[in-house]
């Protein structure tokens, strides 16, 4: 697949794992479904992410093991929210710090050591 298709299918996943945790943050009854979300939003993002490092054949480089990292703090979130009872607004403050931070190591793809 083209560059292009697997960066597409990126954000895609990226959205959808914004409206999943948006959606459990808020509450409400369908908590459920806004997991499933979540977890599908990841699973998207981890595999079309592995496509686009194969297809620029970066191999596996440092940033890329931190984004790793970073992914599985995000799909742990909602739980650490829970049980640390995090505000609202500061949950989303770190959601979108920690996006950032991904988002930045994705565009700049810096040599970290």
């Amino acid at each position: 697949m083209d560059y292009t298709v697997y960066l597409i299918i990126h954000l895609i996943g990226i959205a959808a794992l914004a409206l999943g945790l948006g959606g459990m943050m808020a509450g409400g009854g369908n908590r459920k479904l806004f997991s499933i979300l979540q977890g599908i939003g990841l699973l998207v993002m981890l595999v079309s992410g592995f496509g686009l490092l194969a297809r620029l054949h970066l191999g596996f480089p440092h940033f890329a093991m931190v984004k790793l990292v970073l992914w599985v703090v995000i799909g742990a979130l909602p739980v650490i929210f829970r049980r640390l009872r995090v505000p609202i607004v500061a949950g989303m403050a770190i959601f979108l710090v920690l996006v950032g931070i991904m988002a930045w190591l994705g565009v700049m793809k810096p040599v970290l050591w």
